[in-house]
């Protein structure tokens, strides 16, 4: 009989509470919102490209909770905002922007989620040249586990609808990939991310 440690059954609740939360709060974009498919997709893709290029992240148990709360801050964005039909003001753009600081400040008083978890809520909206957000953080300032997230999370985004395009085919998702190395993505992420052989739910 195996038993789990308390510690991490306690980290693995909270992420699930959280999980569900972000869930609830996005019902209302209907199947644009945060749905427990793309998490776990988009969780499964980014752990597969960790364990590629960087298969010490791997044993990190926050590793997997910081991918699949990524877009936890979302619950501090106003629903009208993440449901508006149209283009985005300025404003509003602003306050999407703020979701990767609005994350942090919500699981920094939960320990098991203060480390790798947190840079990768933090950081997955960063850019290789330094025009992410929301800290303009450049290249290898950027935690690793954040760009191999931001890998990922782009190719899910790009072969799954969104409200402002269809999806993409996966091969046309990868060159986008390919052209963003360098400038959006880290070069080496990327070469390893176009080795993979992708699993069928993540295309």
């Amino acid at each position: 009989m195996t038993t789990t440690e308390p510690g991490l059954e306690s980290a693995a609740a909270s992420v699930e509470a959280l999980a569900r939360a972000l869930e609830l709060h996005d019902y209302g974009r209907g199947r644009f919102g945060e749905t427990a498919a793309h998490t776990t997709r988009v969780t499964q893709l980014a752990l597969a490209l960790a364990e590629s290029c960087a298969p010490e992240l791997i044993l990190d148990p926050q590793l997997a909770h910081g991918f699949r709360l990524h877009d936890i801050g979302m619950i501090g964005v106003p629903s009208s905002t993440l449901t508006k039909q149209g283009p985005l003001t300025s404003a509003e753009l602003d306050e999407i922007r703020e979701h990767p600081w609005l994350g942090e400040r919500i699981v920094a008083p939960v320990p098991a989620l203060g480390g790798t978890a947190r840079l990768v809520i933090a950081c997955h909206h960063e850019r290789w040249d330094g025009l992410g957000y929301p800290r303009g953080l450049r290249g290898a300032e950027i935690p690793l586990a954040a760009r191999i997230f931001a890998v990922a999370d782009a190719f899910d985004a790009m072969t799954h609808d969104q409200p402002y395009r269809g999806a993409m085919n996966p091969e046309a998702a990868r060159d986008e990939i390919h052209a963003g190395a360098g400038r959006e993505f880290d070069p080496d992420v990327v070469e390893a991310f176009l080795s993979l052989e992708l699993p069928v739910e993540s295309q």
